[in-house]
């Protein structure tokens, strides 16, 4: 792959290398967590929080919204910003991430869209291999909770 110099265009298609910007849901409830088992890279197949990119003309909270409805089959009904995740290292295409932990509405959990499964899990059994950074971003959402 060519490597772009960066403070200069792709003189291909003349836009920038800019990073792309993806979120996470990070949902608790009753003392569970909800996550999904990835069904693309990187971590495919490993247990995170659902999530993926922003669409382009959609915002953040939004991208929430859609990215859960898809991957779980649940609607959120409300969101808290956790953090910004910005370091190059924690993804491969250098990804920055908006961390948001989110409420839904109750229902049945049905995986979809790029998840192979969904499940709850207690919040003190996380999976001991998670995709990329959630492990840290659930410990940091955790912040939040009433006590």
């Amino acid at each position: 792959m060519e490597e772009i110099p960066k403070n200069q265009p792709c003189p291909h298609c003349g836009r920038w290398a800019n990073r792309g910007v993806s979120i996470d849901a990070v949902i608790i409830k009753n003392g569970k967590i909800l996550l999904i088992q990835r069904g693309r890279e990187p971590d495919k197949g490993r247990w995170g929080t659902p999530g993926g990119h922003v669409d382009w003309d959609e915002s953040a909270e939004d991208a929430v919204r859609r990215e859960v409805q898809e991957e779980t089959g649940l609607n959120v009904i409300s969101t808290q910003l956790v953090g910004v995740y910005s370091d190059p290292a924690r993804h491969p295409k250098q990804v920055i991430n908006l961390v948001y932990l989110a409420e839904v509405e109750d229902g049945t959990v049905k995986y979809g869209d790029d998840a192979m499964d969904a499940r709850w899990y207690d919040l003190d059994s996380l999976p001991e291999e998670m995709a990329l950074d959630h492990k840290a971003n659930i410990q940091d959402a955790r912040k939040y909770l009433s006590p």
